[in-house]
């Protein structure tokens, strides 16, 4: 009951973090600096914009053919906006993979504003953050986390589908919550990148303490990913400076580190023991090696 508590308390703190963030953004004029990421990183935005454009021609439609239709009926009728966007999920549970895709080729655009906030609010900086070989590390990661995140919702919301019906509002619901918190763990993964931490690592560190946190910044991304072309661009921004302010201050993360249970430390001592092991083995062969050239020579 005191998770639940906590979790209720972290998805209202961090939606109402969205205002700050949004100032915070305009204030120290976050988006300067994309231009050092070269043309990798504007033909991935433009290929983010482009996936964005495939809702513009049916949002044109739609108007098109509710030109003459009153407003109220044209939003909430039984053709309307609302109705559509629901519709458009029950159909096809497509549009999460491809807010996934979004993700991952705006991946270049979250990791700046990442970057650019904690570098001002925790005065970290990142050597060399600009060239090309910690985005493509970034890029590689937001793909692998992507991957595993599509194919876990997909197996969940096939699950509750097949228990409740896919006709139940509550199914709805559901998938769009779930889909929500999904997006925004793949934000608040970005985070703990930054702070070194494994996709494994990062996994454990979200889902002990910070699920209303993740929720907290994917329901307001999902739905701005649901306006076309601005809310695609503007949806990632936002939400990653929210991620970074919200989690500096509700986790400790930036002043202890990683914190490894029992279990994990056990793993870790393990692993290590082998590593020097292996280390100590070849150091001897090489030991060998060099007696047996003294002898020969």
């Amino acid at each position: 009951m005191n998770r639940f508590r906590l979790g209720i308390h972290e998805f209202c703190y961090t939606l109402l973090a969205f205002p700050r963030a949004w100032g915070f953004m305009r204030n120290h004029r976050l988006w300067e600096g994309l231009r050092q990421y070269g043309w990798v990183a504007r033909c991935l935005v433009g290929l983010g914009v482009l996936i964005a454009l495939y809702a513009i021609t049916e949002t044109i439609d739609w108007f098109g053919s509710h030109a003459n239709d009153p407003v109220y009926m044209a939003v909430v009728g039984s053709d309307g906006l609302v109705v559509r966007w629901f519709t458009d999920l029950r159909e096809s549970m497509s549009e999460g993979v491809l807010n996934m895709v979004t993700l991952v080729l705006l991946e270049v655009v979250i990791y700046h504003f990442m970057r650019r906030t904690l570098q001002i609010i925790l005065k970290k900086t990142v050597e060399n953050a600009h060239t090309f070989k910690p985005f493509l590390d970034a890029q590689i990661r937001m793909i692998i986390v992507t991957a595993i995140v599509t194919v876990a919702q997909g197996f969940i919301i096939n699950v509750v589908g097949g228990i409740i019906g896919e006709e139940n509002m509550l199914y709805w619901l559901f998938a769009i919550l779930l889909q929500s918190f999904f997006l925004g763990y793949l934000i608040a993964d970005n985070y703990n990148e930054q702070f070194g931490l494994s996709v494994q690592q990062s996994q454990r560190q979200l889902w002990r303490g910070y699920i209303g946190i993740c929720l907290g910044l994917g329901l307001p991304l999902f739905l701005m990913l649901k306006v076309p072309l601005v809310g695609t661009i503007l949806g990632p921004l936002v939400t990653s400076v929210t991620a970074a302010i919200v989690l500096r201050e509700k986790s400790d993360l930036h002043i202890i580190g990683y914190q490894m249970n029992e279990k994990e430390r056990q793993q870790a001592d393990n692993k290590a023991a082998k590593k020097a092991k292996k280390l100590a083995k070849k150091a001897a062969r090489q030991a060998k090696r060099g007696r047996h050239k003294g002898v020969m020579a």
